[in-house]
């Protein structure tokens, strides 16, 4: 099992498009085999498991989408109870980070980088 972080520079959210710079959104991903999962963040009560190929993911990379592979592994085991106000806390909660500091997207990347 293999952990990744997407970053997307496309959102559908007002408030994510005026107070994130680069990237809009973040989404968790976990890759069993050659299938891979995006918990996609709808809304705080509502987060959506995408099942796509990992060939999938290539695709998104065309569209501005990076990913990052996560090292360490899952602090949640059932991540579809996981409360968040935004995606990026969602994905720090998926993940087990918890720093305070980070609230957006990018300061996410610059600390997974």
């Amino acid at each position: 099992m293999q952990i990744y972080i997407g970053f997307s520079l496309k959102t559908h959210k007002l408030h994510a498009r005026i107070l994130c710079r680069k990237y809009k959104h973040c989404a968790p991903i976990i890759i069993i085999a050659n299938q891979a999962i995006i918990y996609q963040f709808v809304n705080p009560k509502k987060i959506v498991a995408i099942n796509v190929r990992k060939h999938d993911l290539q695709r998104l990379k065309k569209y501005g989408w990076v990913f990052i592979k996560y090292n360490k592994g899952l602090s949640k085991k059932d991540v579809s109870n996981i409360h968040a106000l935004t995606c990026v806390q969602f994905t720090k909660r998926v993940c087990g980070i918890k720093k305070i500091n980070i609230q957006t997207p990018d300061a996410l990347l610059r600390y997974l980088n």
